[in-house]
């Protein structure tokens, strides 16, 4: 197996140099998987005359390559490549695959579904993605790996695809729908971004584009991050209630010396008179290490019967003592 992590690649660009490692065997998962990264990373150039040129754009030169493969193994084309630095504050590479007008284009983008019969330019999904899964597949690969974004699962949970209009934003919505994958939309200066933020759906999206070895690391961070949830909100609780239980005893406590100072215990029966002793002589104890150490012992509800006796005995004291004078 490859190894998962390179360098300082993030996780989102490695889950993206396996997929463009990814080969569809298929023809029409070819021309999906082509026509989902012309959706997210073409432009379309009219010119006069009817000529037209289509330019992909994108930061990782994986993408540029399986760009390459895919439009040469299934059409005879002219492609120039042109590889450019962005800005000083963003060093990294822009590859621009441009596709000249020429004989054949038309037919790369009819049988992607850019251009319909007519030759009309289409900005939805194009209609085989909805009717096979193979090729839904291939096309939300072909998008993600144009426009997608997924997070580092050590941090949080989080998958984008960033569509150019609403009307490609509802046929992909329709799509992953399709797949039981219901997105959220947000509007992101011009164009529309559909985002997954639940670690299931997201595990679910790696799975469905093929994504099955960052899928493994991202399942093994998940349950991880599940089991150290549950370990903090068993300790979460423990702690509660053991602070729950220390302030109960204090309480116990300090009602007990109070009735000791005014000579209660004496009065009280010999069972409640052992609990309270045994309540002042161990603070910290629970109520069934103290039911532990009654002669005879006694269960943790019978300790509790006992210490509400006790208690409400030292209420009636209190209210007796504190009452007006004759």
């Amino acid at each position: 197996m490859a190894p998962i992590a390179v360098g300082d690649l993030s996780f989102s660009t490695e889950v993206k140099n396996e997929l463009a490692r990814l080969w569809p065997p298929a023809p029409c998962d070819r021309q999906a998987e082509l026509a989902g990264l012309v959706r997210a990373a073409g432009t379309l150039e009219l010119a006069g005359g009817g000529r037209m040129a289509l330019t992909l754009q994108t930061d990782h030169g994986a993408v540029a390559r399986k760009i390459l493969k895919l439009v040469r193994r299934d059409w005879t084309l002219r492609i120039e490549v042109l590889v450019r630095r962005r800005s000083r504050l963003r060093k990294n590479l822009a590859f621009h695959v441009r596709i000249p007008d020429q004989e054949g284009l038309r037919s790369l983008l009819g049988l992607a579904g850019i251009l319909d019969g007519a030759g009309r330019i289409q900005e939805d999904v194009p209609r085989a993605v909805l009717e096979r899964k193979c090729c839904a597949s291939a096309f939300l690969r072909g998008l993600f790996l144009g426009s997608g974004w997924v997070s580092d699962p050590e941090r949080a949970h989080h998958l984008e695809l960033v569509c150019p209009g609403p009307a490609l934003a509802d046929g992909v919505g329709q799509v992953l729908f399709g797949v039981s994958l219901p997105v959220r939309l947000a509007q992101r200066k011009d164009s529309i971004v559909l985002y997954l933020k639940d670690s299931e759906q997201v595990a679910r999206f790696l799975a469905l584009v093929g994504a099955h070895q960052h899928l493994l690391r991202y399942e093994d961070v998940r349950a991880l991050k599940e089991i150290k949830n549950n370990i903090n909100r068993e300790i979460n609780a423990e702690t509660a209630n053991l602070r729950k239980t220390m302030d109960a005893a204090a309480r116990q406590v300090e009602s007990i010396r109070q009735l000791a100072i005014r000579g209660g215990l004496a009065a009280l029966a010999p069972t409640l008179r052992e609990l309270a002793e045994l309540r002042l002589a161990h603070p910290e104890a629970s109520l069934a290490e103290l039911g532990a150490m009654c002669r005879p012992p006694v269960g943790k509800s019978g300790v509790n019967h006992r210490m509400r006796q006790l208690l409400r005995l030292v209420g009636q004291v209190n209210s007796d003592r504190s009452g007006p004078p004759a």
